[in-house]
């Protein structure tokens, strides 16, 4: 297992790659602008930084600058993290003293590989070779209206707006002792309530229409014994703090989560709903 600080000024990037790190058995660090990635890589002493270069102020070839001069970071690995899409343009990174470099978009399918490629190896946490591109899990599938679950079995409901996120949670989950259905918005979570015996939903918070708490709200009056759970790596958590006080939500879960505290919370969950059932 590996402790990896990314660089970068955009939530959302943070959050993906944070969260693919997490899931294959990283420590994810980060910091959203150059002088803290700095001060983040000499407290830390992670063992790769992956660096965007085109930061506000203090730009990724200042960071890394300051980061080549250190005696005690002379050893970690150091990517450029960029959309420069011109001719000459990796090059020019390679020169500057990086160690590698990862074009924008990012790809999910072999970012984790393309980040232990430049490891000292490859930790063992990580199923997946380093030379190898990082398998897709494919999401579970919203069952049909006409299929409902038997009367013993348990039922977990994924939403997320992210089909590979989606993926990547039921991945996590394989194996477990209940069903595990998707939705990929609001809307959609919503008709499979209505057709599906759910006892916990595991929902992410920043979707596009019906954001993660309306969808739990809207479950809470029509479903109170379900289990409704909030998974985000926003950093405003205003909206989910009130959702919990006013009992919309259960419990807050910040991305990355690792597959096996994820499996933890599920279970605790189901406890959670048994208790409520038997009530």
């Amino acid at each position: 297992m590996a402790r990896i600080l990314i660089i970068e000024d955009n939530p959302a990037n943070i959050e993906l790659m944070s969260f693919l790190l997490g899931a294959y058995g990283h420590t994810p660090l980060s910091a959203a602008d150059g002088p803290r990635g700095v001060a983040a890589a000499r407290s830390e002493r992670p063992d790769l930084i992956a660096c965007d270069v085109n930061l506000p102020g203090m730009d990724g070839f200042a960071v890394l600058a300051a980061l080549k001069t250190d005696p005690s970071l002379s050893g970690v690995p150091i990517l450029a993290v960029t959309a420069l899409a011109m001719a000459g343009d990796r090059e020019k990174v390679l020169a500057a003293g990086f160690d590698g470099y990862i074009s924008k978009p990012i790809e999910p399918e072999s970012f984790v590989a393309e980040l232990e490629a430049f490891l000292a190896a490859a930790p063992a946490a990580s199923s997946v070779p380093a030379s190898q591109p990082v398998p897709v899990p494919v999401p579970a599938q919203a069952p049909s209206q006409g299929s409902r679950a038997a009367p013993e079995e348990r039922t977990l409901l994924l939403v997320d707006d992210d089909r590979f996120m989606l993926g990547v949670l039921n991945d996590m989950l394989v194996g477990q002792p209940y069903r595990i259905l998707s939705a990929c918005s609001g809307e959609e979570a919503l008709d499979v309530l209505d057709h599906e015996a759910v006892e916990v939903i595991l929902c992410d918070q920043a979707m596009p229409g019906m954001r993660g708490t309306e969808v739990l709200a809207r479950a809470a009056e029509r479903y109170p014994k379900t289990v409704r759970l909030m998974l985000s790596g926003q950093p405003d958590l205003s909206e989910i703090e009130a959702a919990i006080a006013s009992g919309v939500a259960d419990d807050h879960y910040v991305k990355p989560l690792g597959a096996r505290t994820l499996r933890e919370r599920i279970d605790e969950a189901f406890r959670l709903q048994s208790q409520r059932a038997a009530a």
